[in-house]
């Protein structure tokens, strides 16, 4: 869970690459309201856009079957480093200097040929229309049958283009965070 170190690193990040859209790692609480609807007692593949410093990361894959897959999926550098210190030698674990919209090729690289859950909480926000409905088309595709696209953003932005792509989505809303506005989404394939 976060911690004051942790904290600190998001801080920094958030200051120097503009597309780190949180000031502060997600609330325990908000972990918990995300991954509530991964089902952790069967092997899966599950794959996390913009992990950050690991909070989500963490939670997972202390909880996830003995053979699943979790991939990471960063595009900064500093949270790659420190994912990967923090995987250490876990052979469950993949850390991916990557962006999201490259998914099926970095899943093909590592011979994965989709992925059962997809975590995410980049910023849609910062995405113009076009981009987004290409990202939320490819997520859905790279889905396995029933897969489910698990998204948290700060705005309620998100509801009308998950309902375009997914045949059914259920939203959440969890105040305990920092910013307290956090929408939870579980859209399924």
């Amino acid at each position: 869970m976060p911690t004051l170190k942790g904290t600190f690193s998001y801080i920094k990040n958030f200051l120097k690459d503009r597309n780190v859209a949180a000031v502060a790692p997600s609330s325990r609480f908000l972990v918990r309201r995300v991954c509530k609807w991964i089902d952790f007692d069967r092997p899966a593949v599950i794959v996390e856009y913009g992990p950050g410093n690991g909070v989500f990361s963490e939670y997972i894959w202390e909880r996830m079957h003995p053979e699943s897959t979790l991939l990471l999926i960063e595009s900064n550098s500093d949270f790659v480093k420190m994912l990967t210190q923090r995987a250490g030698d876990d052979p469950r674990v993949i850390v991916e200097e990557g962006r999201a919209e490259d998914v099926v090729d970095i899943l093909r690289a590592h011979g994965l040929d989709g992925a059962d859950y997809i975590v995410s909480g980049i910023p849609f926000s910062f995405l113009d229309e076009d981009a987004r409905h290409a990202l939320l088309a490819r997520t859905r595709d790279v889905l396995s049958e029933e897969g489910k696209f698990l998204v948290y953003q700060n705005y309620n932005h998100l509801e009308e283009p998950l309902r375009e792509h997914f045949s059914a989505v259920t939203k959440e809303y969890e105040p305990r965070n920092i910013p307290p506005t956090m929408f939870a989404y579980e859209a399924v394939k």
